[in-house]
């Protein structure tokens, strides 16, 4: 077996000829790892997960990957190059990617209070800032806000139909991702902006095929103690995939500059019932590195450096305590499909309609 690999001069980025780019974050093999494998007619870690992670067309309906600790060794690899954009500056956060491009945070991930299910909310901010990962390494990838309100009506299990009105009761993560993979998330343009309406309409049924070419896939982390989640959330933001975390502890209101000049949010008391949330970028200040939380409450967490402030960054100590409550999963983004371009054709003048 021979290990072809080309390389992204632009970013410093090397991937493994086969794979696609636009599809996997960086498929960077170790070269230690990967060629003896090769010299044992073996599959190499970082592979064998890529192939697991790979991308389905959109009749596919896949499943959520379990988690395998071969996905250690894949995130290090991708993390060890993205970590080396981070100290040379040429990797900004999210927001600012947004801007380079022409995009709003808030129109991207919207800027209101959520009315309705956080789950849907979290997810829909860590679709889109993933396919903005993508777009930055340089792939013809075009950036959508996505509703909502879609994903979080056919996550309620019942068989879709029209004016099928949804409870405002919670959905498990798990449910949500579930859903992303199955169903796939619903562009703004093809059923309208968000207004707090969880209501299918006829509009959201015709737009199923639409929310199948945007399909989000996942992998569970499953049981694990509050300090290995957080390693893992940590390893994975530095390797540019978010995760979407359900969980009780809660982020405190309010933000402030730390020894480092982070400006950071504490976590104590709890969500009450339970809540989701997205952590989709990290800094890293040193040998330490700072996660920040995307929340669904509104204007919460001001901060005079430029990041949205319906998020925040919090410590690595932080992380573990947000993660230590009862009823805390995690599941991280493996893959955010392309959207296509040429779909758009049920814009019904950016507002959701009320039926």
């Amino acid at each position: 077996m021979t290990i072809d690999r080309y390389y992204d001069h632009q970013h410093g980025i090397e991937y493994c000829e086969g794979r696609n780019p636009e599809r996997l974050l960086g498929c960077i093999p170790s070269k230690v790892q990967a060629e003896y494998a090769a010299q044992r007619g073996e599959q190499s870690d970082v592979d064998r997960i890529a192939e697991l992670a790979a991308p389905w067309d959109a009749s596919d309906k896949p499943s959520i990957i379990k988690w395998d600790d071969a996905w250690i060794h894949k995130l290090e690899q991708d993390a060890a190059v993205f970590d080396r954009l981070r100290d040379t500056k040429t990797l900004p956060p999210w927001w600012e990617i947004a801007a380079q491009f022409g995009y709003k945070p808030a129109e991207l991930c919207g800027s209101t209070q959520m009315t309705n299910d956080c789950t849907a909310w979290a997810l829909r901010r860590l679709a889109t800032i993933l396919a903005l990962y993508l777009k930055w390494q340089g792939y013809e990838i075009d950036i959508e806000a996505y509703n909502p309100m879609g994903l979080y009506c056919y996550a309620s299990g019942e068989t879709p139909r029209e004016y099928a009105y949804v409870a405002n009761n919670g959905r498990t993560i798990y449910k949500i991702c579930e859903t992303a993979c199955n169903i796939g998330n619903f562009p703004e343009s093809a059923i309208g902006k968000y207004n707090g309406n969880p209501q299918y309409t006829p509009l959201m049924i015709k737009s199923v095929d639409v929310a199948a070419e945007n399909q989000t896939g996942f992998v569970y982390i499953g049981e694990k103690s509050a300090q290995e989640l957080a390693d893992i959330i940590i390893l994975s933001l530095r390797a540019c995939r978010p995760v979407i975390i359900g969980n009780i502890v809660a982020l405190r209101d309010g933000t402030h500059q730390n020894a480092d000049g982070v400006y950071v949010s504490d976590v104590g008391g709890t969500w009450g019932g339970g809540h989701a949330t997205a952590a989709v970028d990290i800094k890293k200040v040193g040998d330490r590195y700072y996660p920040w939380i995307y929340n669904s409450h509104g204007s919460l967490y001001p901060a005079p450096d430029g990041s949205p402030d319906g998020g925040t960054y919090i410590t690595q100590e932080a992380l573990a305590r947000y993660l230590s409550g009862s009823s805390t999963d995690v599941m991280l983004a493996t893959y955010q499909e392309r959207p296509r371009v040429e779909y758009y054709d049920l814009n019904v003048g950016g507002v959701c309609p009320n039926e």
